[in-house]
């Protein structure tokens, strides 16, 4: 595997959910614990990906913003068939179950604390791109002794809009002064690589779970690695 020269760059900007905060089984449980409540026949493999789009989606959403707005995101195969009623208690539920598992369970990758002190060893600016809240990476910064190597955290609402759109990106770089090209943007779904594409930096995509290989390949990152052992070796570092 070819590495990356991290003397060609001066920023590494990270996604939290799926790069440094491993929620992959948070999901399995949620979805496992709804399927056994409401008795549904549907393979967790097969919806995976979607429901993570789905939770990105509602977590940068203010609860009246979700309901006005429930019918079309509730358009998923994962419940389809069902009445619309029973679509969002299925999803409360499920979103209510996430957050427990999130909360009490999940942990960083192993290693990517280590990738992250080096790079900061290095003198490379670190920034946090979420879709999620800002205060929620502090959070998970915090809890794993990660928040002093990050001087710039953007979550929802510091943008008018979220990933795909590559205004937090942007907006990293214009505080951070540094070129496209000196930056390396790290995410797990569609949303990044998209995000990244236009924002003319490189976009180096793992593939940790929530997201279909071959549907990330379609979105053309620069680079795609198989899981976060295979991140950390792809920096020459």
């Amino acid at each position: 595997m070819e590495k990356i020269n991290l003397e060609k760059y001066k920023g590494i900007i990270f996604d939290m959910d799926g790069v440094i905060f491993n929620i992959s089984e948070a999901i399995e449980k949620a979805v496992d614990d709804s399927v056994e409540k409401y008795e549904m026949n549907v393979n967790t493999d097969e919806v995976l990906e979607e429901l993570a789009h789905l939770i990105e989606e509602i977590q940068n959403y203010p609860v009246p913003k979700i309901l006005l707005n429930s019918y079309d995101l509730l358009q998923v195969q994962f419940l389809e068939g069902l009445s619309f009623f029973k679509k969002l208690r299925i999803a409360i539920f499920l979103f209510n179950q996430f957050n427990k598992y999130k909360d009490a369970e999940s942990s960083i990758y192993n290693g990517i604390d280590n990738l992250i002190r080096k790079m900061y060893d290095k003198k490379l600016r670190l920034a946090i791109l979420t879709n999620n809240k800002s205060q929620y990476a502090k959070e998970v910064l915090e809890k794993f002794n990660l928040t002093k190597f990050f001087d710039t955290i953007i979550g929802f609402n510091e943008v008018s809009e979220v990933k795909p759109s590559p205004e937090g990106i942007l907006k990293i770089l214009d505080k951070w002064k540094i070129k496209p090209s000196e930056t390396i943007f790290i995410g797990d779904m569609t949303t990044d690589i998209d995000a990244g594409t236009s924002a003319n930096v490189k976009m180096v995509c793992v593939a940790s779970g929530l997201a279909k290989k071959g549907t990330l390949l379609e979105h053309n990152p620069d680079i795609l690695v198989d899981n976060t052992e295979l991140l950390i070796k792809l920096f020459d570092i």
